[in-house]
């Protein structure tokens, strides 16, 4: 069965793709995506102006690391001066994929089911008190225990 991953691939056929490097680009590419710049480097502001002038959606994939989400942020300020919107829906469901790096990307995550709550971390368990991380102490009967 396809997941909802395979629709994101569906989705960016037809948009330009930026990544930072050339293993994200190589990997963009194994799964069928054509349209994918690689910044290598390059100034934000050139990559800008020459993806601006393409005439088509665009959509920021760069690493989910505190280095790539500079690039993003980055990337975005200067589209908006160009009168260019970024998709960033695409970069959300990309994100709740559950890789930090695109590159790390393989066939069995693409096909996975994602998640409605993406980019949210949510690790408490069964006993926690919701105010700090200690277990709350439960009454069971006429005692209470840990």
């Amino acid at each position: 069965m396809v997941g909802p991953g395979f629709d994101i691939l569906k989705e960016l056929e037809d948009k330009i793709v930026i990544v930072e490097g050339k293993k994200d680009k190589d990997r963009l590419k194994s799964f069928g995506i054509k349209n994918v710049f690689a910044i290598n480097g390059k100034p934000l502001y050139v990559v800008a102006k020459m993806v601006s002038e393409m005439n088509r959606d665009i959509v920021i994939l760069t690493d989910f690391d505190k280095e790539g989400r500079l690039i993003n942020s980055k990337l975005t300020h200067l589209f908006n001066k160009y009168k260019k919107q970024p998709n960033k829906r695409l970069r959300n469901m990309f994100m709740s994929l559950g890789k930090n790096r695109i590159e790390d990307l393989k066939e069995v995550d693409v096909h996975v089911k994602i998640g409605s709550n993406f980019n949210k971390v949510y690790n408490k368990g069964k006993y926690k008190c919701k105010r700090c991380y200690r277990k709350t102490r439960r009454y069971r009967g006429n005692f209470w225990s840990d």
